[in-house]
């Protein structure tokens, strides 16, 4: 059964939850409210991001929600996929909290981009770092999203069939299993 693009059974995508503190009351925000902000361009960065956000802010804030107000995002990826997750989840673009520095040293796993799949999240004065595993994003997804607008109608299926697989392999994992955290 197809939700938004991604073939993967709906409840799971519901299941995925981060919870943030509102201005009055905890809000629990779903993979699926996510994808419905983004659209599926970048489905698997969108999907691994918000798995991020799930490991990184039960570390920073294991018994209650966090303050979506006190949380910073430094990321060093600058996908639309990437930012469309930190924003809907933290709302730090639009807060100006929210900086990519492609300097980051971890997870530069893409052997054509000078970017880091690492990210920072700071809540209030404690931070935790979050770097990509190897081998969460396969070798062909690089070589598919280095040609660019220059993909043929083949290769562009192919791309979005592997970001939809991606995502969905994204979701069923623990988010603790994809990422190193410090």
């Amino acid at each position: 059964m197809a939700s938004n693009g991604i073939e993967m059974q709906p409840e799971l995508m519901k299941s995925a939850v981060v919870r943030v503190m509102g201005e009055e009351e905890p809000i629990h925000i779903s993979f699926d409210s996510v994808v419905a902000y983004h659209g599926q361009a970048a489905l698997a960065m969108l999907a691994i991001t918000f798995q991020g956000l799930r490991a990184t802010l039960s570390k920073l804030s294991p018994s209650r929600a966090p303050e979506r107000s006190a949380i910073s995002v430094v990321s060093g990826h600058p996908g639309p996929g990437v930012r469309d997750a930190f924003e809907f989840v933290t709302r730090a673009v639009t807060r100006k909290a929210y900086t990519v520095d492609r300097s980051l040293r971890d997870a530069r796993l893409n052997p054509k981009a000078d970017i880091s799949y690492s990210f920072r999240i700071t809540l209030n004065d404690q931070s935790v770092s979050a770097a990509l595993r190897p081998g969460v994003l396969p070798a062909r997804f690089f070589e598919l999203n280095s040609i660019g607008p220059e993909r043929s109608a083949a290769e562009e299926s192919e791309f979005s069939a592997l970001k939809r697989q991606i995502a969905s392999e994204a979701l069923k994992a623990s988010p603790e299993s994809l990422f190193t955290l410090r």
